[in-house]
């Protein structure tokens, strides 16, 4: 009788030790996975200026060059590849 009984206590006390530690691991998450295949996605486009916007960076456009002079994105090979493509 006495063994059942701290054989039940230790099974409450190991569920309840489980589901706090699982709420303070999943917080913050999202709990649907079809919106964290979203989220990832939006983190992996990257969007760019075309040619003839405004730059502040060589990263910022989606030719290869930003010049420094215009702040503007231009094609500096002239053959309108862009940066995917190179």
């Amino acid at each position: 009788m006495k063994l059942t009984c701290v054989l039940i206590i230790a099974v409450l006390f190991l569920t309840a030790c489980q589901l706090a530690t699982a709420k303070t691991y999943s917080k913050g998450r999202q709990k649907h996975r079809a919106l964290r295949s979203t989220d990832k996605n939006i983190k992996l486009t990257r969007r760019c200026t075309p040619d003839d916007g405004a730059c502040a960076e060589p990263v910022q456009c989606c030719s290869t060059f930003c010049n420094p002079v215009t702040n503007m994105c231009i094609d500096w090979l002239g053959i309108g590849l862009s940066r995917s493509v190179l």
